[in-house]
């Protein structure tokens, strides 16, 4: 995203330079280097302040940078610090990114002859397949953050908006629809979203920024040679493969 802003060839553009991009600098130079990414150290939380333009109005984008633990102790712990409180308070559009293609398959215990034994149980450590299914803790993830803003499901949630990215899209290799794809495998964490969010207050997208794994010579050269910013795609409803990924906050914002 932020060599489609340099570029200013997307929908959304660079308004002017931001005075820190430590939080993105990293990801951007392994990206530029044809590396992949790595991970945010856990405790870390940075902030960017991306100053763009879109349709000739002006915005300030916050990225906020932070490990992926924090997100894991919300919902293993169910306990959140100030930041992520003042997160969920101040922010009214959230952007949900799920990687479907590493969710687990949903554990039906109707299909597995009854309520697992303590043995099956145990052996969920060293056979992921058994693990209750990761839509689990999207769902105690947008209670917890819900909880924290004070906003409550008694009747359909207009404010925040949330967005759901389906991200690593070229890894499933499917003609299905995002929401489709959340549906088969997500279907519990799809009707909780269904129930509380107004239908004109969320929506779901698919997302490819890299489009294929940086993991081998020949995907990493023709990733330098054709540049970084030539690449990435979003799935929309009326468009399966739209190559300018600005407009992921675009969608954001409009909703």
């Amino acid at each position: 995203m932020w060599a489609r802003f340099l570029e200013k060839s997307g929908k959304v553009k660079l308004r002017e330079m931001p005075d820190n991009i430590t939080g993105i600098e990293k990801a951007y130079e392994r990206l530029a280097s044809g590396e992949e990414t790595s991970a945010t150290p856990a405790e870390e939380n940075l902030n960017v302040v991306i100053p763009v333009i879109l349709d000739d109005k002006e915005f300030d984008l916050e990225f906020k940078d932070y490990g992926g633990e924090q997100v894991s102790r919300i919902t293993q712990l169910m306990e959140f610090d100030k930041n992520w409180e003042n997160r969920a308070k101040t922010n009214d559009r959230w952007v949900l990114f799920i990687r479907p293609g590493e969710i687990y398959p949903i554990y039906d215990l109707s299909q597995a002859g009854g309520a697992p034994s303590i043995n099956r149980l145990k052996d969920e450590e060293s056979n992921p397949s058994q693990k209750l299914s990761d839509q689990y803790h999207f769902i105690e993830l947008l209670q917890a953050l819900l909880y924290a803003r004070n906003t409550g499901v008694k009747s359909r949630i207009d404010t925040p908006k949330l967005l759901i990215v389906m991200t690593c899209w070229d890894e499933l290799k499917t003609t299905s629809s995002p929401h489709e794809i959340l549906r088969s495998k997500m279907p519990l964490f799809d009707h909780f979203v269904e129930s509380i969010w107004d239908k004109e207050s969320y929506k779901i997208i698919g997302l490819s920024a890299q489009e294929f794994p940086l993991d081998n010579p020949e995907a990493k050269n023709r990733y330098l040679e054709e540049m970084p910013e030539s690449f990435g795609y979003i799935v929309l409803d009326d468009n399966p493969k739209e190559t300018d990924i600005t407009r992921l906050i675009e969608i954001v914002l409009n909703l």
